[in-house]
């Protein structure tokens, strides 16, 4: 008995060693509502295969492959409600998730490359554009609020908002706005340093701008290879950005552009009409309390690549919220623009 005491420790031990964490409900659905990249991996400490996945998986995560992506150690023996609800019936399962989506699994797979090959096709690879685009495929939503959201989109459309943005080739306003922590950032000190890409997004409420942020964070590394300084910009008061980037491990500053001043600036800004405001509401969305205003404003999914002189050198404007621009499009222009 002490013996298998002392080999399950080292089991989970061994699982906590490449970033996994034991499984928790509440955890998980945290994840799955923030739009991160899950992996779940049920296991068993009497499983011979369980075992054998645990170096290739400790090679993936020394090589930096896991990095992005949420890690839940499952005992295979005592999640028999997530069993259930999931229809796994054999240990030494993988199942990927992006954010609440089901997006592959795959059982008994031991070799490095059977298992990066995997999270490649499942998580890894998927590109935010593929995300989103799933999330919009698989949206659960009623068919009457469905078309209250249809419709305010498509006013929205109409207006032709996007179009007179700010666009490429115009002069970026200057901006001096807090980050989470209360420190000014202002951009002429940014630009000394390089292009800014600057992101405007709705809130940490919106699923959507959740997996963007994730999508930017998985790519900073390589925006700052090119030397860019990522800047994202909501309407959201700092103590909401301050407690999103704390569980969602944003390592760029987020700032906060009160009543929307800035965007509105850049003609970025639309009134939220009263039935989706409704709507919104029975979601439990409450813009007044997240921007500490009674606008019912917004900005429009927006990103742009600035240069040192503030001449804007790459613009995505788009009233769809559902769309945002692909940080492997960012990675090109700024390979362009060297």
């Amino acid at each position: 008995m002490r013996r298998l005491i002392v080999f399950t420790a080292w089991f989970i031990s061994s699982v906590a060693g490449y970033g996994a964490q034991p499984f928790d409900s509440d955890l998980f659905q945290k994840a799955q509502k923030g739009g991160e990249k899950v992996l779940l991996h049920f296991h068993a400490d009497w499983c011979p295969t369980c075992r054998a996945q645990q170096k290739p998986l400790s090679s993936l995560e020394k090589q930096g492959v896991l990095k992005g992506v949420t890690v839940f150690s499952v005992d295979f023996d005592k999640e028999t409600e997530l069993k259930k609800q999931l229809k796994v019936t054999a240990q030494s399962t993988f199942v990927a998730f992006l954010g609440g989506i089901e997006n592959g699994r795959v059982t008994g797979i031991t070799s490095e490359a059977d298992i990066k090959g995997f999270l490649d096709k499942s998580l890894l690879k998927v590109s935010l554009n593929d995300q989103l685009k799933l999330m919009r495929e698989t949206s659960k939503l009623p068919p009457e609020k469905k078309k209250v959201m249809e419709e305010a989109a498509e006013k929205l459309r109409k207006s032709h908002l996007a179009e007179k943005a700010l666009k490429v080739g115009d002069i970026m306003p200057n901006f001096s706005l807090p980050n989470a922590s209360g420190k000014t950032i202002q951009l002429a000190s940014v630009l000394k340093n390089g292009p800014a890409i600057v992101a405007f997004y709705r809130g940490s409420w919106c699923p959507y701008c959740n997996v963007q942020l994730n999508g930017y964070q998985q790519n900073l590394s390589e925006f700052k290879k090119r030397g860019a300084t990522l800047l994202a910009i909501t309407p959201e008061k700092p103590v909401q950005t301050s407690e999103m980037m704390k569980v969602k491990k944003i390592e760029f500053d987020i700032l906060t552009d009160k009543d929307n001043q800035f965007a509105q600036k850049l003609g970025l800004v639309f009134g939220v009409p009263a039935e989706l405001k409704a709507l919104y509401q029975q979601f439990g969305i409450d813009l007044e309390r997240s921007q500490g205003n009674s606008d019912w404003k917004l900005p429009v999914p927006a990103t742009y690549i600035v240069e040192p002189d503030r001449k804007i050198s790459y613009a995505f404007v788009d009233t769809d919220y559902t769309k945002r621009a692909d940080p492997k499009e960012i990675i090109k222009h700024l390979d362009r623009h060297k």
